[in-house]
């Protein structure tokens, strides 16, 4: 047989190495501001949205993967497919501060197994985010990195009405001018709109860059021209619910 037939036959039926991940063009990450989130739920159902004491102003909401287009990849291929929290123990006392569950019905670690599972398994493709553990890590370095609240303390938080343009001059020298994207939740009770995240865009480095979209286009559907950056304490009343579970978990070890 002909060296050049064997090869082919060989590639042929040999099994075909899949990376983990997918290929994507740039991260999003998106940061939310829980004081808005509980002020936005359903207040009728007791607990059920709850600001952990000690959290920060502004928290992680999680880092995704994203095509040019607008679409992005999920539910990827990854090492584990599926969130292991054994795998994050090293930072989890981190993760608790930063990546809070606002859901007391919910365990602490059902939002970062949905982060993981869903954009985490699809940054694989690239060498920062090759396991569990470096995904978390690299999340918490960026939000680490980028001071959202400081830079927002220039409009609030407080009771008057902002629009794109006040929140633009306010992350104009964190981003350099950088276009990102923001959203809006809408309070049940008042039928206010109120400032529920910030959305940034990283190249694969985790450098800053624009966001796709035209200039001024911030794609903050569905705010209005005016919203609320409300104040803490118009929000629900905190709670030391999961750190008490925390500190319940760590005994039992």
């Amino acid at each position: 047989m002909k060296p050049l037939i064997f090869l082919f036959i060989l590639s042929f039926f040999s099994p075909i190495l899949c990376r983990d991940g997918e290929p994507f063009d740039y991260l999003m990450f998106t940061t939310i501001y829980p004081t808005a989130v509980c002020r936005a739920d359903d207040d009728s159902v007791p607990e059920s949205c709850e600001i952990p004491d000690g959290t920060p102003q502004w928290t992680i909401h999680g880092l995704w993967p994203n095509f040019e287009n607008g679409s992005y990849p999920q539910n990827c291929h990854g090492t584990p497919r599926h969130f292991d929290e054994n795998l994050i123990k090293p930072i989890e006392e981190s993760l608790v501060k930063v990546w809070p569950n606002l859901y007391p019905k919910k365990t602490i670690q059902s939002f970062w197994k949905h982060e993981y599972d869903k954009h985490g398994t699809c940054a694989q493709s690239e060498k920062l985010f090759e396991s569990e553990l470096a995904y978390f890590t690299e999340v918490m370095k960026v939000f680490d990195s980028i001071d959202v609240a400081k830079a927002m303390s220039s409009v609030g938080p407080s009771e008057k009405l902002i629009g794109a343009k006040d929140i633009t001059t306010a992350l104009d020298g964190l981003l350099g001018g950088k276009r990102f994207q923001f959203n809006c939740l809408r309070d049940k009770k008042t039928k206010q709109f109120l400032l529920g995240d910030i959305r940034l865009c990283l190249n694969k480095d985790l450098t800053l860059r624009d966001c796709p979209g035209h200039k001024d286009d911030h794609l903050n559907r569905p705010c209005p021209s005016e919203f609320i950056y409300l104040p803490a304490e118009s929000s629900k009343k905190s709670t030391s619910f999961f750190g008490k579970v925390w500190n319940a978990v760590k005994n039992i070890g």
